[in-house]
């Protein structure tokens, strides 16, 4: 090993070693996200992977709210893959909680 190699050998493992908690939990909370889409990309079609992509552009924590209750079925053994995209609109209409406005008039 030369001289420098070995400087940017140290240097990596210092900031490695002084990373702030904040940053190592958005790291690791990154790579759940990331093996949570690797094991749901298995379990739906493309169609149902289309629509939990539009719905993490409008609502993010419910896209993985949807994600991590159908990982649980496809644990659990209550759902069979390939999930296509009417059999996902069943497991997400119950989750959704329509509120009703009233208005009242004085």
């Amino acid at each position: 090993m030369d001289l420098e190699e070995l400087k940017k050998k140290k240097m990596q493992e210092y900031l490695s070693q002084t990373q702030s908690p904040e940053a190592m939990a958005m790291e690791q909370m990154a790579q759940a996200q990331q093996e949570l889409k690797k094991i749901t990309s298995r379990i739906l079609t493309t169609e149902a992977m289309q629509r939990i992509n539009n719905i993490r552009h409008v609502k993010p924590d419910f896209a993985l709210q949807v994600e991590l209750y159908i990982v649980q079925l496809y644990q659990a053994g209550q759902i069979k893959p390939p999930l296509n995209d009417s059999q996902l609109k069943s497991i997400i209409n119950p989750l959704v909680k329509k509120q009703e406005w009233k208005i009242r008039r004085k």
